[in-house]
């Protein structure tokens, strides 16, 4: 591939020259970084409770009984899902976990001190939970029959997508999209909305692991909506080079589920293309002569985005050598 770039060059020339420390450390921070999303307009999951210190945990606890619906508890300042905990209902002596399993109330509450403890974060000594309601995800996003949800990542640079990259949950990643949990990433071509191959596991495959179903020419639905949510997270967490992740609500449509200040490179292989050229293309490509050709949206999410699909931004050629990433 050419225009690849490596760890080196995106810490150097991305993350130190583009993103200031201090929106840096607003990414870092689920909870703070949140707070600047929905004051900017910007769809998020409805937060159940944020828990700080261990004596909070009984009111958050009950209050989880009473919303009687699925949540997420997340560590505010882990990184690659790490501490993630997906229930389906808490119940007044446990809770109901993704698939078959149950823990007893006290585990729930063993598991958030160790998130208040730093043992998911990135080396902080303490942190805090952060409980969010489980949407309901689009679960024939993309592609159907997956044993999770399936979710979006987008490449902003200084307010424009410019490569974005779909990701399938596995049997091996245990439901998980994450790619180092072994999901799969799925390229997306932005000007056909249409994915265009894959990787799991660090190596280039054709079709999913489970399923079997071919991964290259499926239609992304409401690309173009999630293509302006991740731009419009510039305006409330400018860093000048970030990754959106987007999930699909059923009836809400995408969402916003986190934003990262240091996205990973496997996005370059999952679109069998280098970053190098589409950080230097035409920033006013990436907006003109969208196609009238959309995949169209299921029932409930209304009308879709008008235009619906972007062309590939306009490529420069590479200079040879640049670090595989």
């Amino acid at each position: 591939m050419k225009g690849v770039i490596g760890m080196n060059y995106r810490n150097r020339h991305l993350v130190a020259a583009l993103n200031h420390r201090r929106w840096i450390a607003v990414a870092n921070d689920k909870v703070l970084c949140k707070e600047h999303l929905l004051r900017h307009g910007i769809a998020t999951p409805r937060t159940l409770a944020v828990i700080r210190y261990t004596s909070e945990f009984t009111s958050a606890y009950d209050r989880l009984v009473q919303e009687q619906t699925g949540f997420v508890v997340k560590p505010a300042r882990s990184a690659r899902g790490r501490g993630i905990l997906l229930a389906s209902r808490a119940l007044p002596d446990r809770v109901l976990l993704q698939g078959d399993q149950a823990w007893p109330r006290r585990e729930l509450g063993f598991h958030i001190m160790r998130i208040l403890h730093g043992e998911f974060s990135f080396g902080m000594p303490i942190d805090a939970a952060l409980i969010e309601e489980r949407i309901d995800p689009d679960h024939s996003w993309v592609l159907d029959e997956l044993p999770g949800a399936v979710d979006l990542r987008v490449i902003v640079k200084e307010g424009r997508a410019v490569m974005a990259m779909a990701r399938l949950p596995t049997l091996f990643s245990q439901g998980r999209a994450n790619l180092h949990a072994g999901g799969v990433g799925v390229g997306i071509d932005l000007r056909t909305a249409r994915t265009v191959g894959g990787i799991w596991r660090e190596r280039p495959i054709s079709h999913h692991p489970d399923t079997g179903q071919a991964l290259a020419g499926r239609p992304v639905a409401d690309l173009d909506r999630c293509l302006d949510l991740a731009e419009k997270c510039y305006q409330a967490v400018p860093l000048g080079y970030m990754g959106v992740d987007i999930l699909r609500d059923v009836r809400r449509g995408p969402m916003v589920i986190e934003v990262n200040a240091r996205p990973g490179l496997a996005i370059q292989s999952a679109n069998q293309r280098g970053l190098l050229d589409f950080l230097a293309a035409n920033p006013d490509s990436h907006h003109e002569h969208r196609s009238e050709q959309t995949p169209s949206a299921p029932a409930g999410h209304g009308p879709p985005s008008a235009g619906g699909r972007r062309p590939r931004p306009l490529v420069v050629d590479a200079p040879a050598g640049r670090e595989p990433g």
